[in-house]
């Protein structure tokens, strides 16, 4: 809870002020500055600090412009508690794109490392995170010390890559009571998610807390991550503004804004999901009415895979269950191993709201 002064890097935003900045990491080899940008704003009322971050990866540049938008939509002064926003979190993975999705890379072109899997930054012989290590450890270090351990609440950002994606929240399971988590932080995390107002979600039980990611660093250090997805193909479509609304209802949701939240007709979470891979490569071409949203049963045609030149079929697709297409390819070419589709299982729904 907040009712001061916050400080990000050389930033302090007063109560009722928003302010941007830079967090400077270091200069490469040829004086190229690594600086990650931000923004704070800082309620003039008393409540939460919530964290929004999205780019940890470079192909998964959506999640910006949903911040962008949303955060047009928030006044210091009618704001109750602190927003941390964290647009470009890794900015050389943004400028150099990323990623090769054949190859199934998240990482940094200058020492090949996942920030996703850096944090809180290269640990000391105490197990403390310290300033030095590689850039991403670096990298890390600072949107750790910096900005994120201020955080009570996270919005994880990620997106579709080479696919559109419908908003879809994908809440976990963690040692409640455990290892710095909060007692009761599983349930929390399920009503955050919940809150989020997505059409699906995904809960994920069964797993152990890993600090490495900025979600698990979170989790131990006394917060409540969510991790989430929205849109995809380097490009922007409706779910911009759906995914948009979804922020605003988290902090409506905590008290942070006024209003109403903005839900679909029917929201489901399954314990079931589907992320379907092809086989060969080639074009995929999908069936027209496969899109986001649409229900398919197991076995319908999803699409084929066929050879740029001869139009021989090499693979054809169908759904290997009945389901929800949350996410699906609209990208050429493929290779194997790449995206055909995400399909949340509604066989295994273990609880539904109609709005």
């Amino acid at each position: 809870m907040t009712d001061r002064a916050i400080t990000c890097g050389d930033v302090t935003a007063n109560p009722g002020e928003s302010k941007f900045g830079y967090l400077h990491v270091g200069y490469m080899a040829a004086n190229t500055e690594c600086r990650i940008p931000f923004q704070v704003i800082n309620g003039a009322k008393e409540g939460p600090v919530l964290c929004v971050e999205s780019t940890l990866h470079g192909w998964e540049p959506v999640g910006a412009e949903i911040i962008r938008r949303a955060l047009l939509q928030v006044d210091a002064e009618n704001l109750a508690g602190t927003v941390l926003s964290l647009p470009l979190a890794h900015p050389f993975t943004v400028e150099f794109g990323g990623n090769i999705e054949g190859a199934g890379l998240r990482t940094n072109p200058s020492d090949n490392l996942n920030l996703n899997r850096a944090f809180p930054g290269k640990l000391n012989d105490g197990g403390f995170p310290a300033p030095n290590g590689w850039l991403t450890e670096q990298i890390a270090y600072h949107l750790w010390n910096e900005v994120v351990k201020q955080a009570d609440y996270l919005l994880d950002f990620h997106d579709g890559v080479s696919c559109d994606e419908l908003p879809v929240a994908f809440p976990q399971a963690y040692p409640d009571g455990e290892q710095g988590c909060r007692p009761n932080l599983s349930e929390e995390v399920k009503e955050l998610a919940k809150a989020f107002g997505s059409e699906v979600v995904w809960w994920r039980g069964g797993r152990s807390l890993n600090t490495s990611m900025i979600s698990g660093s979170v989790a131990a250090n006394g917060g409540v991550p969510l991790v989430v997805e929205a849109g995809g193909g380097d490009r922007i479509d409706e779910t911009v503004d759906q995914a948009a609304d979804c922020v605003l209802n988290v902090m409506k949701y905590l008290g942070m804004i006024d209003g109403d939240p903005v839900l679909p007709e029917r929201q489901i979470m399954v314990d079931n999901y589907m992320v379907y891979r092809s086989i060969t490569g080639g074009y995929y071409i999908q069936e027209p009415e496969v899109r986001i949203g649409t229900k398919v049963e197991k076995g319908q045609l999803l699409g084929k895979v066929v050879d740029p030149l001869t139009s021989e079929v090499r693979e054809v697709t169908r759904s290997p269950l009945n389901g929800i297409i949350v996410s699906r390819r609209i990208s050429l070419p493929i290779n194997p191993g790449g995206y055909i589709a995400h399909i949340a299982d509604t066989d295994s729904i273990i609880w539904e709201r109609d709005n």
